[in-house]
């Protein structure tokens, strides 16, 4: 039976090749989300351990909560240096800085600029073994009117060393002269694309804001030292408030860190996988089913000969393993060079990925064996299953149908009801239930679904042959003969038309929900920023690190109009008045409350703004008094990372659109408790009639600060538009694989159903109809399938889009609005999918023996 499955397959190499590409690419998926992961955490445990060469200790604010990926570590004081250096077993301590937000412009006006990596100020240090710079060319800078730039950025852009350059920090704009260049790690790069802008160590306290403090000091023990008995020690004289910290902790610290960048790509890319596999699982079990159908007389002629039911089966499994064998294999090959597609990606777009091979691992061939050959066994179950009940007098039957209309009976409508009911229950409690993490509502949400696709597929047949006799009649109209015969084919056997279209219908379905919840998201989107915002301008930053806290003083001192920096931070909230008595970690915003209302509609319900004090004032949204228990002349602690504890009042609550966070502080207070340097974005109202004017003003003041961008409101909204539309294309292109399956799936069914219909085909070609006749028949045929595949793919990813636009919070997405033009286009493209994938069939009908055709048994 094991050579009677491989003969089989190999007398069939184009049904074999088509069925296989099906796996090949959902296989591809996982191993190019493994690789690309595995690749990107090897890269990023070498660049942890090349910052910590040389070092065995890092002495730090300790973050009372969060980590030092999302909260500004507190900074600690100058004079811990001496006293960690006289620990006993110390050889060395200095201190040092890495603040985000430093950019040198370089001699023709241009700022230095990197897509993800930091534009990072720091300190040179004079003992080289402890410091992770190495000075390539010139010297070090020394004073305070000069800087060195890492060696990546004075080649790339236009700057000479001697030349006098403005750099952006965060005390301000301020002109340096470069004395020479250095580089991150040695012999090799370790910045993986950052900016440096080195400084001596009196100027970078001063530049980057830290007079008298480090962000963190480096220490190194002696040799031969107990490395925990000398951390021991250094504690000792460690005040409150900071801590010290291992250089195999410190490492082992960034890799957790950068996991959560990495867990959610691999977890992302593995979604898209399974979609391509489960949409390729309808494609195979139709496949099998066409085969088997066409095999009859061959099959009950082995059961006459003496072969079991199980050895049939067996038979039929085999064939669906070696598939998936050699499916898993090219799949292998082809996300190996998706991950190598990937890296090239990120590093074309200014990512500078730290440099790293594409390990290969046995989990991840484990993975594509386990998910390419898994998958194809069980698409191919119910037809082995099938086959296996085949009687040893079932080929001498001619023609008979009654499997297939026994198909279309109540048990099919009974199950299918059943898993529908299944589907929309589980699909339901992952949109609306609450459910205590995100992972309990995705799966939920994800196996209802796939259910749902499912009974869509098992019920699928019951309407198939009057919707696609519908849908087809214009082709009678067009073509009275080809049109005719096309429609006819396509609804006469409405089991195959749904199996050949099932695919079509699960990826265009997901589309639609994702084009219909994109759309909503914009019209909302746009609808409360026209009510949210009442600035003139918005500037944002083309930086992770935002904008100088001087930008919005220059603003104002220059009196274009009224400034007002919005910073969102990390904070910790407890209150006795809490319904539930427990600690809130939340994001605030700080802002300067006397000139919000300049700004933003913040739609005050009770209390006001007018007796705001801005060292104990705490503004709250409503939905916060409501759902918490809390109300005006409430008390509130708040816990900033810093460490800073602070009592506030609740002097106001507000009903302002979610474009900032449910809790308000002043700036100034704010700044008594923060480290931060930087405002997330300025909003601005001018003073002048004139836009353009206005706009001419706020450009000047800009000159100094390259990486502000300004816009107004309409081109603000474009803006946050533009990048959804991105996002949204990047899925579709992700979904578009599984439409790609589909077309495949196509191709399949309609090359097997022309050499089910030899005889058939030879005596149309008999009677007179034309091989153009007959290649518009087969081009029709398609055609209609995939517009019923269509309409019905369609029609569900809108049931779909709504529930999931109405389950989404309404500070989100506050009403449901559908793009009907992308939906009309999608149901004309989805006719020419079914068109390309008929000219392979379409050319070998119309390419046949009319007399060997209708000689065919």
């Amino acid at each position: 039976m094991l050579r009677l499955g491989i003969k089989s397959l190999l007398a069939h190499k184009i049904r074999f090749a088509l069925t296989a590409l099906t796996i090949v690419i959902g296989v591809a998926f996982v191993v190019a989300a493994f690789v690309t992961a595995d690749s990107l955490r090897s890269g990023f445990d070498q660049l942890a351990e090349d910052i910590n060469t040389g070092t065995d200790y890092t002495v730090r604010g300790e973050l009372p909560f969060g980590d030092i990926f999302d909260a500004d570590v507190p900074p600690v004081p100058a004079e811990l240096v001496d006293d960690i250096a006289a620990v006993d077993g110390v050889e060395i301590a200095k201190g040092g800085f890495f603040v985000d937000g430093v950019i040198p412009v370089d001699g023709s006006g241009e700022a230095v600029t990197t897509f993800g990596p930091p534009a990072a100020g720091s300190n040179w240090l004079e003992d080289e073994s402890l410091s992770q710079f190495f000075l390539i060319d010139g010297r070090w800078p020394v004073g305070d009117g000069e800087f060195a730039l890492d060696v990546n950025s004075y080649a790339d852009y236009d700057f000479e060393i001697g030349g006098t350059y403005l750099v952006v920090t965060p005390t301000g704009p301020r002109e340096f002269t470069l004395t020479g260049t250095a580089q991150f790690g040695f012999p090799d790069d370790a910045g993986i694309g950052a900016i440096f802008s080195l400084f001596d160590t009196a100027t970078a306290q001063e530049v980057l804001g830290f007079p008298g403090e480090f962000n963190q000091i480096s220490a190194r023990a002696e040799a031969g030292a107990d490395i925990d008995e000398v951390r021991s020690r250094i504690e000792a004289v460690l005040p409150d408030g900071v801590e010290v910290i291992t250089a195999d902790e410190s490492a082992e610290e960034f890799s957790e860190g950068t996991e959560t960048i990495i867990g959610p790509f691999q977890t992302i890319l593995l979604v898209f996988a399974f979609i391509v596999l489960f949409v390729s699982m309808f494609i195979i079990s139709n496949t099998f089913n066409i085969v088997l159908g066409q095999r009859v007389r061959e099959l009950s002629l082995l059961r006459a000969v003496g072969a079991t039911p199980q050895q049939v089966r067996r038979s039929v499994l085999t064939e669906s393993a070696i598939i998936g064998v050699v499916a898993s294999v090219a799949g292998l090959g082809l996300g190996m060079l998706g991950a190598l597609g990937l890296k090239g990606l990120f590093n074309a777009l200014g990512a500078s990925l730290p440099e790293s091979a594409l390990p290969l691992t046995l989990r991840t061939v484990l993975w594509a064996l386990v998910v390419g050959v898994g998958f194809t066994v069980v698409a191919s179950l119910v037809p082995a299953i099938k086959a296996s009940r085949i009687s040893p007098v079932a080929g001498l039957a001619e023609g008979t149908t009654s499997e297939e209309a026994a198909s279309l009976g109540w048990k099919r409508l009974a199950s299918g009801g059943l898993l529908l009911a299944i589907g929309l229950v589980l699909t339901g409690l992952g949109l609306f239930y609450d459910f205590d993490g995100a992972t309990p509502q995705l799966t939920t949400l994800g196996a209802g679904a796939a259910i749902t696709f499912v009974a869509v597929s098992v019920l699928s047949p019951l309407v198939a042959r009057a919707v696609v006799s519908l849908l087809a009649r214009p082709l009678v109209w067009m073509m009275p003969i080809s049109g005719r015969l096309a429609r006819a084919n396509a609804a006469r056997n409405p089991r195959r038309t749904s199996a050949t279209a099932v695919a079509l219908t699960i990826g265009l379905a997901l589309v639609t929900m994702v084009s219909i919840v994109g759309q909503s998201l914009k019209v909302s989107f746009g609808e409360r920023l026209s009510s949210a915002f009442t600035a003139d301008f918005i500037v944002t930053a083309d930086t992770q690190a935002g904008l100088p806290k001087t930008l919005a003083s220059d603003i104002r001192a220059a009196g274009i109009g009224t400034p007002v920096g919005f910073d969102f931070d990390l904070v910790q909230i407890e209150a006795d008045a809490l319904q539930v008595p427990t600690v809130i970690e939340t994001t605030l915003t700080a802002a300067r409350i006397e000139d919000l209302h300049e700004v933003i509609n913040i739609g005050v319900t009770e209390g006001d703004l007018a007796g705001f004090d801005p060292l104990t004032g705490l503004m709250i949204h409503s939905d916060v008094a409501a759902n918490d228990g809390l109300w005006l002349g409430d008390q509130v602690d708040l816990t900033f990372v810093s460490g800073d504890r602070v009592t506030t009042t609740v002097t106001a609550i507000f009903e302002g659109s979610g474009f900032w966070s449910n809790w308000f502080i002043d700036s100034t207070l704010h700044e008594q408790v923060s480290a931060a340097q930087f405002d997330d974005v300025v909003m601005v109202q001018s003073a002048i009639d004139d836009p353009e004017a206005a706009r001419a003003s706020i450009d000047e003041v800009l000159n100094g600060y390259p990486q502000a961008v300004l816009e107004d409101r309409q081109e603000f909204q474009e803006s946050i538009e533009s990048n959804l539309n991105t996002v949204l294309v990047l899925v579709n292109v992700f979904l578009g694989f599984a439409l790609l399956i589909a077309l495949v799936g196509i191709v399949n069914t309609l090359t097997l159903s022309v050499f089910e219909r030899i005889r058939e085909i030879g005596l149309l070609r008999a009677v007179g109809m034309t091989r153009r006749q007959m290649r518009r028949m087969i081009r029709w045929e398609a055609a209609a399938v995939s517009l019923y595949g269509a309409v019905v793919g369609v029609v569900l990813g809108a049931a779909f889009g709504v529930a999931t636009a109405i389950a989404i919070p309404a500070d989100i997405i506050d009403g449901v609005s559908a793009p009907i033009g992308q939906l009309v286009f999608f149901l004309l493209i989805s006719v020419g999918f079914g068109l390309i994938a008929a000219l392979f069939p379409a050319f070998r009908a119309s390419r046949m023996n009319v007399l060997d055709a209708i000689a065919d048994e």
